[in-house]
């Protein structure tokens, strides 16, 4: 029993919960709502099955939804040796997982950017949603193994028939494309790292500030797998989007290492060796010696490899120890990718001064998996990253929606009526949830009418005149 308050401090106490009280409230007069709505789908659904199925039971079961948990009873069928529930069907859950996917939905957005336990926790903070990161852990794989398992199907059947996927025949003059790999530790394997392989693409970049660019029409992919396997499903992704014959130009970006460059080769790309890794190089191996630096520097960016080798050949003579070995691994770096080196925008003249440099893959790196998946002690088993990172590209390319409509499409047995089901949704719509509000207030006339809080309270109540 809740007591009237005495003076206008417990008022103010009280006018400080109004909204969370009113907010229960709602989501109280909703909860009945939706449960009235499934009760007469239920039921229209018995009416309206398919011959031969009987009713077993009426068994109740707990939904999850954004409404918080609401108990359902709904019929049970016998459908020869199976049994079947029409409404779960209806409502594209399983018979071990009850969550509407308004909750899927967000409880994987938050996954996908913060740990389980906290995911758990900010849905419980900030909504009626009460579910246990254990839920959002196995909610994360019942997402992601069906897509995976799709896409490595598709790439199974690319490599068998080399038969090109439908594709949307976008035609682009010029598309960008990097790669990087990323560390990611290991918990109860084999080996105590892994490496995750992450591809980008995309047609050119926009300004969004003063020297400040995104891309455009950026297509990500992610992979734990070979160099060329990696490269078989990143090129498949651009099948689907791109008329790749049609492309003009393919600059393929990224640090020099060898599958990199491997997958400049197998998508007839030409390679850039990325600035970011040739300026860390550089000044690991002359550190304050900037003007050796940028001479070396400019010797690369005009495709005067050979310059820029001779420079640090003089200075790896003079240099000794620990210096010495510093620049001997700049002067390697520099001949192994001797190809890479000349900026792609020289051979292009005037059109090249519109473009800019590759180097976008260092910030996707750590947007896409560092700041989710390293650090803060973090190890992962290697189906748990794969499981993630599936959850996490869906989440960012707005496709999650669709692949929960598309993994738990509606039975057909469960067609209704059209009249049918415009009956449930105008009758139950025309319910007005204000026969709550219209409650009277027993204080405003009672023996306390004439106390300040209770001139407040009228005050609050009463109907504006419009």
């Amino acid at each position: 029993m809740v007591s009237l308050p005495e003076n206008s401090t417990e008022l103010k106490a009280i006018l400080g919960q109004l909204d969370k009280a009113l907010l229960d409230k709602a989501l109280e007069w909703a909860r009945k709502a939706y449960k009235t709505i499934l009760a007469e789908t239920d039921k229209a659904l018995a009416e309206h099955r398919a011959a031969g199925m009987q009713i077993e039971h009426l068994r109740d079961v707990w939904y999850q939804t954004c409404l918080g948990p609401v108990k359902i009873q709904r019929r049970q069928y016998r459908e020869g040796k199976s049994y079947r529930y029409l409404l779960d069907e209806m409502m594209g859950m399983n018979k071990r997982s009850h969550v509407t996917n308004g909750v899927q939905v967000l409880a994987l957005d938050l996954a996908s950017m913060m740990p389980y336990r906290r995911s758990a926790d900010v849905l419980r903070k900030t909504s009626a949603i009460d579910i246990t990161h254990q839920t959002i852990w196995r909610l994360v794989a019942k997402v992601a193994d069906p897509y995976l398992k799709k896409t490595e199907q598709e790439l199974k059947w690319f490599h068998a028939t080399g038969e090109i996927p439908a594709s949307d025949g976008k035609q682009v003059a010029r598309l960008m494309v990097e790669a990087d790999g990323v560390m990611l530790s290991l918990q109860r394997e084999k080996e105590r790292k892994t490496e995750v392989k992450l591809g980008i693409a995309y047609e050119g970049w926009e300004s969004v500030g003063k020297d400040r660019y995104k891309t455009v029409n950026k297509t990500i992919f992610a992979a734990i797998t070979g160099g060329e396997t990696f490269w078989s499903g990143m090129s498949l992704k651009l099948q689907r989007r791109y008329d790749l014959s049609s492309v003009g130009e393919t600059i393929v970006g990224g640090d020099g290492a060898n599958w990199v460059k491997e997958g400049a080769r197998y998508i007839n790309g030409q390679f850039q060796l990325d600035r970011y890794h040739l300026n860390k190089e550089l000044t690991a191996a002359l550190g304050r010696d900037k003007e050796t630096k940028g001479k070396v520097w400019q010797a690369c960016l005009c495709g005067d490899v050979e310059t820029g080798l001779r420079i640090m050949a003089a200075v790896m003579k003079q240099a000794k120890g620990e210096q010495a070995q510093r620049i001997a691994k700049a002067y390697h770096y520099l001949r192994n990718n001797s190809y890479g080196i000349e900026d792609y925008r020289m051979k292009l003249g005037e059109e090249g001064k519109g473009l800019r440099r590759t180097g976008a893959m260092e910030g996707n790196v750590d947007k896409l998996v560092v700041r989710r998946m390293k650090n803060q002690g973090m190890s992962w088993s290697i189906k748990g990253i794969r499981r993630l990172l599936c959850v996490r590209l869906l989440v960012l390319e707005g496709k999650l929606t669709s692949w929960l409509s598309d993994k738990n499409p509606a039975t057909p047995q469960l067609n209704l009526p059209k009249k049918k089901v415009h009956r449930i949704v105008t009758r139950l719509s025309a319910q007005e949830p204000d026969a709550w509000l219209q409650a009277g207030l027993p204080v405003l006339y009672g023996p306390n009418a004439s106390r300040p809080w209770v001139n407040v309270l009228r005050t609050i109540t009463e109907t504006p005149n419009l």
